[in-house]
């Protein structure tokens, strides 16, 4: 079976888009066997679609679990950093 997550979450510029997925891409380099992420900026949409393909359902929620924290963090270092 193949489970698909696609994610948008508008931001407030092209920039912080463009910082945020600088911040976060190299967590996915280490992705769980089975698992694809995508990530890419359009506009002000930070949009990440997570694959997976022969992997348990839980792979996926963790995975995307995974995302979303370095999100938050990412986050909190932009709001510091205003």
């Amino acid at each position: 079976m193949i489970y698909e997550i696609a994610i948008e979450i508008p931001v407030n510029s092209s920039d912080i888009c463009s910082a945020v997925l600088n911040a976060i891409k190299p967590d996915n380099i280490a992705a769980p066997s089975g698992i694809e992420i995508e990530m890419e900026c359009h506009n002000t949409q930070f949009k990440i679609i997570v694959r997976g393909s022969n992997v348990n359902i839980l792979t996926i929620r963790n995975t995307v679990d995974d995302i979303f924290m370095h999100l938050l963090s990412a986050y909190r270092v932009l709001q510091l950093v205003r």
